[in-house]
């Protein structure tokens, strides 16, 4: 995962601290505003504050060992995150993780940060006892599909839709719901 002491060597990836939750919590919505084309009002559901604190709980009281939280940095800065959490689909096969969160700021991606996050995740998700990593993503987005299956990823041919309330809408709640197509993609550790 590179230098163990973070001296700000390219490409580096270190487990997440607390000190890390604003950074991972600003990358987050920088991320999502960039990569979704979606309401104000469903940015804005989530307060920075909040998101916050969830990402300093995820890492400072994590619910269990299967639960991480790693960052991707350069020249020491924090340019991307990842983490995973035990798979709670019904149909998952024993001993799989799931990779709950994976971005990398618009402006560092192409710099093998998502691929060597996705390596970190894999070692970690292996030194916990998993056999299996499981990630939905964006139907649509082609370019973190590209990096999933030059790392091993298939998709299993599930999939699902989230809708989210539109309510910037002038029409009544739930009557334009953004929606989301994911698909489900698997690697074998």
């Amino acid at each position: 995962m590179g230098d163990p002491q973070g001296s700000g060597e390219p490409g580096f990836v270190r487990p997440a601290t607390a000190a890390d939750a604003s950074a991972i919590a600003t990358m987050q919505e920088t991320c999502w505003r960039h990569d979704y084309s979606w309401p104000e009002s469903i940015f804005d559901a989530v307060t920075a504050s909040d998101a916050e604190l969830a990402w300093a709980r995820a890492v400072i009281a994590p619910p269990g060992p299967a639960h991480r939280v790693v960052v991707a940095t350069r020249g020491g800065e924090p340019v991307g995150f990842a983490g995973i959490a035990p798979c709670t689909d019904t149909d998952a096969e024993p001993d799989t993780v799931e990779i709950v969160a994976w971005e990398v700021l618009p402006t560092e991606r192409g710099a093998g940060h998502g691929s060597r996050l996705l390596a970190a995740l894999a070692d970690t998700a292996t030194s916990v006892g998993a056999r299996a990593l499981s990630v939905w993503i964006a139907a649509a987005d082609d370019h973190r599909l590209h990096i999933l299956r030059s790392a091993g990823f298939d998709s299993d041919g599930a999939h699902r839709e989230i809708a989210y309330d539109d309510t910037d809408s002038d029409e009544p709640a739930g009557a334009s719901p953004v929606t989301l197509r994911q698909i489900r993609l698997r690697a074998y550790l």
